[in-house]
């Protein structure tokens, strides 16, 4: 499927032009926040098979392709929270289910924390917060990275970077249009370097609502335990590990990966009911 049918639309957000699909029907919406370097196309395979559904909404977060800013304000894991409880506002959606992959677990995790009223519930893939001490281990590659990115070294520095977060070789292996989102995208990794991190505390035990978590079965260190982490803090949560597959689990396996969604929004429904 061309993202040319994802039904692209525009709309301002807190005196900000941001991009987002909206695919689908009924009263189950689902809300799909991508990670790094990636924009609304990451969702390419979800968005038609899960539009068959739920009503899918997946924003392109401020800062990334297609609306690039020039201004560097506003990039942070809250910023990008308030735009999306903003939105709902706006599309008159009293409430969601939130799926945040890699970094957009962060704000998925904020965004129920601060406008619980709004959320369903959770599904998290290979979240990306960290303890101190997995924090400072991911600023090494990161710094690397962005080093290369600036000497012009673009597909060097952005194959570092995922290959980091996904093995070694996965860039080379992406398909066309991946590497076209994340060349496109390059410039948040300088926006990023600058935001504060979403660590891992107690205060996300507050969460009661339900949580589904997904891993790959060959994501590196340290998404493995960081899900094991929250799996701890949240004992109502459901935890799936989809191989083969790696931190794109949702391009690998994407079938699997939608199952476990139309699945979790179905129980969610059954419980109000039992």
């Amino acid at each position: 499927m061309n993202t040319e049918s994802l039904n692209l639309k525009e709309i301002i957000i807190n005196n900000t032009r941001l991009a987002y699909t909206d695919n689908g029907q009924g009263s189950d919406v689902i809300v799909l926040i991508h990670g790094s370097l990636c924009d609304y196309r990451y969702w390419k395979w979800q968005i038609p098979e899960l539009a068959k559904h739920f009503r899918v909404i997946a924003p392109s977060l401020r800062h990334y392709a297609p609306i690039p800013l020039t201004s560097v304000d506003d990039f942070s894991y809250q910023q990008h929270s308030q735009d999306i409880a903003a939105l709902l506002q706006q599309l008159e959606i009293s409430k969601a289910h939130i799926l945040g992959h890699s970094r957009g677990a962060a704000v998925a995790l904020d965004l129920a924390l601060t406008t619980p009223q709004s959320i369903s519930s959770l599904i998290l893939a290979d979240p990306g917060i960290r303890d101190h001490q997995q924090l400072q281990e991911g600023i090494a590659f990161k710094k690397e990275a962005l080093q290369l990115i600036h000497a012009g070294k673009l597909d060097e520095g952005l194959a570092l970077f995922i290959d980091s977060v996904s093995g070694e070789g996965t860039y080379k292996k992406m398909v066309r249009w991946f590497k076209e989102m994340v060349r496109e995208n390059a410039h948040t990794l300088f926006l990023q370097r600058y935001e504060k991190p979403f660590l891992i505390s107690s205060t996300l035990e507050s969460l009661k609502l339900p949580i589904t978590l997904m891993g790959g079965s060959d994501s590196p260190a340290p998404f493995p335990e960081i899900n094991r982490t929250l799996q701890t803090l949240w004992p109502q949560a459901k935890s799936f590990v989809l191989t083969p597959a790696s931190h794109g689990m949702n391009l690998a396996l994407p079938h699997e990966f939608n199952h476990i969604i139309i699945e979790h929004i179905n129980a969610y429904n059954q419980s109000l009911t039992a």
